[in-house]
């Protein structure tokens, strides 16, 4: 099996934000590529994010882990088109004392947790936080050129050199 890379989706995937907020904040979403989602929320991806997905996903099995019920985060990255990406899907349903979990992961894939690595935004969020690699926050507003996904792909080949395309 391939190396693991499990993603927090939330701020470090996408930014999604209820409209009433983005525009009471004055802030031009229709800048940001996006869609409306459940209706009343803007749904953007980080920028860079389907380069960062296509050089990731040959070399890892990828996971989505987010804090949001595990429905409502499918439909995020269905919406977004990326969701075929991933070998699995977490969301609140599968926390361990309010946090997220690699042991988990390698317990249900019968693996072993040297071969996880996670990205996220608040590494604190998983009982791992070692195993975590720290990404800056994104969101609808923020910087459109934003490179910190390519930036981490730089990171994960030296972590895991044959991760080099």
């Amino acid at each position: 099996m391939k190396n693991i890379l499990v993603l927090d989706v939330d701020e470090t995937l996408l930014n999604m934000e209820p409209l009433s907020f983005l525009e009471k904040l004055k802030k031009n979403y229709k800048e940001y590529k996006g869609q409306l989602i459940f209706e009343r929320y803007y749904l953007s991806p980080r920028p860079n994010l389907n380069i960062f997905i296509n050089k990731t996903k040959n070399k890892f099995s990828l996971i989505a882990f987010s804090v949001a019920s595990r429905e409502a985060t499918i439909q995020k990255l269905k919406a977004i088109g990326i969701l075929n990406s991933f070998i699995k899907v977490y969301g609140r349903e599968d926390l361990q004392n309010k946090k997220k979990s690699l042991n988990l992961i390698a317990k249900d894939l019968n693996t072993n947790i040297n071969s996880i690595i996670g990205i996220d935004d608040t590494p604190e969020s998983f009982l791992e936080k070692e195993r975590i690699i720290k990404i800056s926050p994104w969101f609808i507003g923020d910087d459109k050129n934003d490179e910190s996904l390519l930036n981490i792909i730089k990171e994960l080949e030296f972590k895991f050199p044959n991760v080099s395309s």
